[in-house]
């Protein structure tokens, strides 16, 4: 192996590769070759992208819930099914919030039937955590968690309410991540 090439490759600046030569036979003892050669990249060749897509289309259930979210064509859908309730809701019906843990998306189920005198608001948020799919692979499943938020509102009346004003109801999701 020799040397100088070696160095050369290191640090194109002469003098530098003085300096690193002599301090490496120094640390050494006298041979710089095997710790050149650790220096070294393994590879010459260009680093490769790794290209990952991210789902687009989420399935879940749990519980006798079903919700399904999607986003096509820059457009936000999600349906929530229960045994009582079927709703729709697209675009800004849909608050999402990126979040460390995930993206959290929330949807407001219920609202107190006359708003001047309160009552409960009830949302349906859940996490969608961060997905890579390979190229190619179309879908995977997931596990995340649903919470549901009642809420006691006092309306327009603006009577105090006092008290734990909010209760929750969380449920664990199963379902499939695809990108279509």
């Amino acid at each position: 192996m020799n040397l100088n090439s070696n160095l050369k490759d290191i640090l194109p600046n002469f003098p530098r590769r003085q300096i690193l030569k002599t301090a490496l036979t120094f640390v050494t003892g006298g041979s710089t070759t095997s710790l050149v050669s650790f220096l070294m990249p393994k590879s010459t060749k260009p680093a490769q992208a790794i290209v990952v897509q991210r789902p687009n289309e989420f399935e879940l259930e749990g519980k006798s819930t079903q919700i399904k979210y999607s986003i096509l064509n820059g457009v936000s859908q999600l349906d929530y099914t229960t045994q009582n309730i079927k709703q729709h809701f697209s675009g800004e019906q849909i608050q999402t919030l990126d979040t460390d843990i995930g993206t959290l998306l929330t949807v407001i189920i219920s609202k107190p039937p006359n708003p001047d005198i309160g009552g409960n608001l009830v949302k349906l948020s859940f996490l969608l955590p961060i997905i890579n799919l390979a190229i190619g692979k179309k879908e995977t499943s997931l596990l995340t968690e649903a919470i549901l938020t009642t809420q006691k509102t006092s309306g327009f009346i603006r009577t105090p309410l006092f008290g734990q004003l909010q209760s929750y109801q969380t449920l664990a999701l199963t379902g499939t991540a695809r990108y279509r």
